[in-house]
């Protein structure tokens, strides 16, 4: 038999490695600046125990609804799944996701893993789109929330492009949703918008796959278990709330005080800038955006709280993911290799006759 296929997800372990050396250099990095604007003894000082206490205890919660979230959308799919093994397959897909450009490797990893130890490739394509579907309804609802709430301590700048950031997420959320429950009616703008600029008759593609993969999985969390779906919803809702609070914990946690609307309504904006992380897992430029976001609130304290957060929201689960991302590639490669010393041995098979 030949030698498997090198590439793609399955030999990620040098990318993991050189993933993880990024995260432990860029935090030396931002501990250096730390180092430079505050003294650090004084830091540690600060800093109240309780309120990081509960900050730790909050991103524990993100994580286990984040899992139980995956758990319901497999079992919406008609599919079955440990919670254990979804879990491990959830903190997979944030390192999937979190060391590829606009995070575009959470959808991928989460087929792999999926297809490789719970459900078949099409079943497991299916619940990545529910559950990104999910994330899509809950940024459509904050976004309503952002527009419709009283803004006015956010002043100048901030405001206009708080409020331009939240009805761009509101219109491209409802045109999405429209197009998946619609989907010929994309193809036909698409059709129409490459005629008129190759003047070529437009072909299949890949998007063209994905636009009638989103409108299945749309339709497969609507038309299933109206109860279950309400619930992992409702999931979906709660593990993004506690995720909203890391960082007004964050501000508790250095002893920094803000008002919590503005800190939660600032957060939700934020949570709208992931598209631009065009780096792995918006290195630096996340960093940089949330420094810029609540300097206001936090103008002597904004490197500190930068790191605080960005260490809880995302350092520590991308290390945390790697290591359940390295454990699953060896689970499966074990597994391989079981299936294919059955295939070469068949001696070795109780139900092979001889």
């Amino acid at each position: 038999m030949s030698e498997e296929k090198k590439g793609g997800i399955e030999n990620l372990e040098k990318r993991i490695s050189q993933s993880t050396l990024l995260v432990l250099l860029t935090i030396i990095v931002i501990v250096f600046f730390i180092f430079r604007e505050t003294n650090f003894k004084n830091l540690i000082h600060r800093i109240n125990l309780f309120y990081l206490f509960l900050l730790i205890l909050c991103l524990f919660a993100v994580w286990f609804f984040n899992g139980v979230k995956l758990y319901l959308v497999v079992k919406l799919s008609g599919g079955k799944i440990r919670f254990q093994k979804s879990v491990e397959i959830m903190f997979a897909s944030i390192f999937g996701s979190n060391i590829t450009p606009f995070y575009s490797g959470a959808i991928p990893t989460q087929v792999y893993f999926l297809s490789k130890f719970a459900e078949s490739v099409g079943r497991s394509t299916a619940i990545s789109v529910v559950y990104m579907i999910l994330t899509l309804i809950v940024y459509l609802v904050f976004s309503v929330i952002l527009i419709v709430t009283p803004h006015q301590f956010i002043s100048g700048g901030r405001n206009t492009f708080f409020m331009s950031l939240a009805i761009f997420v509101f219109v491209f959320s409802f045109f999405t949703f429209f197009f998946m429950k619609y989907p010929k009616k994309i193809k036909r703008v698409i059709e129409f918008v490459s005629k008129k600029i190759t003047n070529e008759k437009f072909n299949p593609s890949s998007l063209e796959r994905s636009i009638d993969e989103f409108s299945e999985g749309l339709t497969l969390f609507f038309s299933t278990n109206k109860l279950l779906a309400a619930v992992t919803l409702f999931i979906a809702f709660v593990s993004q709330s506690f995720f909203l609070m890391l960082t007004p914990l964050s501000f508790k946690a250095l002893s920094i005080s803000a008002p919590l609307r503005e800190v939660i309504l600032t957060q939700i904006a934020m949570q709208f800038t992931t598209s631009i992380g065009a780096t792995p897992g918006g290195i630096g430029i996340m960093d940089a955006a949330f420094a810029a976001f609540f300097k206001p609130l936090a103008p002597h304290a904004i490197a500190q709280l930068t790191f605080l957060y960005r260490m809880v929201s995302f350092y520590i689960p991308t290390l945390v993911g790697g290591l359940f991302f390295y454990k699953l590639l060896r689970e499966e490669k074990a597994l391989h290799k079981k299936a294919k010393s059955k295939r070469a041995n068949p001696l070795n098979n109780p139900n092979s006759s001889v």
